[in-house]
C-alpha cells in the first residue's frame, strides 16, 4: 500500500539518469564513492556514502539497483554481501536485488553465488541510456529475467510456455505459488517492474542466456564495428553519402562510451568471441570473393588477347 523505497548503488551518469525517473514513483536512496550530496538533494533523493553500507540498508530499502560498470560489478556485490547478510539476520527482511548490466549471465551467476539466499534477484537490461533516453523512456526496450523469487530459481532450460522455477531439491514450481511469502515477493517484483512500464518502456521478458546470445550479434557487434572503423581515422569529406554519414554516426556513438564498457561486453559475454571469429571469417570471404572476381576478369582478358593473336596468324 506504500510506494517502494528503492536504493541505487552507483550514482554516476547512469545512476543519476534512472534515479530521476524512478524518484517519481517512490522514495530513492543512493550511494556512491564520490560525494553526490548536492546533486541528490536537487533531485529529491537521499545520499549515503558508499563507505557506510549499514546506514544505506537501514533506510528501509525494498529494492537495491546495482548500477555499476560491468568490470566492477562482482567486486561491488562481494563488498555488499556481508553487510546484506548482517542486515537480513538483524531485520528478518531481505531486499530485492536488481542489476542493470549489458551482460546478463555474468550478473546472474555472481548474484546467485554471492548474495544471501533470502534476497530475491531480478536481472535486467534497460536497452537505453542517458543519451537515447534523454527525451523519456516511451517505447524504449527493457529486458528482464525474474531470476530468484522466494528462494525459487528460474529455469532457463524449461520448454513450458510459463516461467518455471526450481527449488534447492530440483523440484518444479511456477510463478503463481499459493503461499504468502511467494505472493509478497512477486508483488514487490511486479511493482518494481511497473515503474519502468509506467514510464513507457517496451517490456521484454527474456532469459539471461538468450539475452547474451542476442546481444553478441546486436549490441556487441555494433560496438565492435564502431571501434574497428574508428581506428581508420575516418572523417567528413565534401562528397559524403548518406551511408557514410551513418558510418560516422556509428563511430561517434560507440566510441563515446568508455573502452571499459566495450571490454566488458567482450569479456563477460561468452558469445562475443564467436561473433569476432565470424566477422573475421566473413571479412576473409569478402576479400577472397574480390580476388576471385579480379582473377576471373584477368583470365577473361587474357583469353581475349590470345584469341586476337590467333586470329591474326590465321590459327583457329
Amino acid at each position: 500500500s506504500r510506494p517502494l523505497c528503492i536504493g541505487i548503488i552507483g550514482f554516476g551518469r547512469f545512476g543519476q539518469f534512472i534515479a530521476k525517473s524512478i524518484a517519481k514513483h517512490g522514495r530513492v536512496v543512493v550511494t556512491s564513492r564520490s560525494d553526490y550530496t548536492h546533486i541528490a538533494s536537487e533531485m529529491g533523493v537521499t545520499y549515503v556514502p558508499l563507505s557506510d553500507p549499514d546506514t544505506f540498508l537501514n533506510q528501509g530499502v525494498d529494492v537495491i539497483i546495482v548500477a555499476t560498470s560491468i568490470l566492477s560489478f562482482e567486486s561491488t556485490i562481494l563488498k555488499l554481501a556481508p553487510s546484506l547478510r548482517s542486515y537480513v539476520d538483524r531485520s528478518r527482511t531481505a531486499p530485492l536485488i536488481v542489476d542493470v548490466l549489458s551482460v546478463k549471465e555474468h550478473a546472474r551467476e555472481v548474484m546467485l553465488q554471492h548474495l544471501p539466499k533470502e534476497c530475491d534477484i531480478l536481472c535486467t537490461h534497460p536497452m537505453f541510456g542517458p543519451d537515447s533516453g534523454a527525451q523519456g523512456w516511451n517505447g524504449l526496450t527493457f529486458v528482464y529475467e525474474r531470476t530468484r523469487i522466494d528462494g525459487l530459481i528460474f529455469d532457463p532450460d524449461s520448454k513450458e510456455l510459463t516461467d518455471v522455477f526450481l527449488d534447492a531439491n530440483g523440484n518444479t514450481h511456477y510463478i503463481h505459488e499459493d503461499n504468502e511469502s511467494h505472493l509478497v515477493a512477486i508483488d514487490r517484483m511486479e511493482r518494481f517492474l511497473s515503474v519502468w512500464e509506467e514510464e513507457g518502456c517496451h517490456m521484454v521478458p527474456l532469459s539471461c542466456r538468450a539475452h547474451d546470445e542476442y546481444a553478441a550479434n546486436s549490441q556487441f557487434i555494433t560496438h565492435l564495428m564502431g571501434r574497428i572503423l574508428g581506428t581508420q581515422g575516418l572523417s567528413m569529406t565534401p562528397i559524403d553519402t548518406k551511408g557514410f554519414e551513418s558510418v560516422l554516426k556509428l563511430i561517434e556513438s560507440t566510441t563515446a562510451d568508455s573502452f571499459d564498457l566495450f571490454y566488458g561486453l567482450y569479456k563477460f559475454n561468452q558469445n562475443s568471441m564467436q561473433t569476432i571469429l565470424r566477422l573475421q571469417t566473413a571479412t576473409e570471404d569478402v576479400i577472397q570473393n574480390l580476388k576471385r572476381m579480379e582473377r576471373e576478369e584477368e583470365e577473361k582478358q587474357q583469353d581475349q588477347q590470345d584469341q586476337e593473336i590467333r586470329a591474326k596468324v590465321g590459327q583457329p
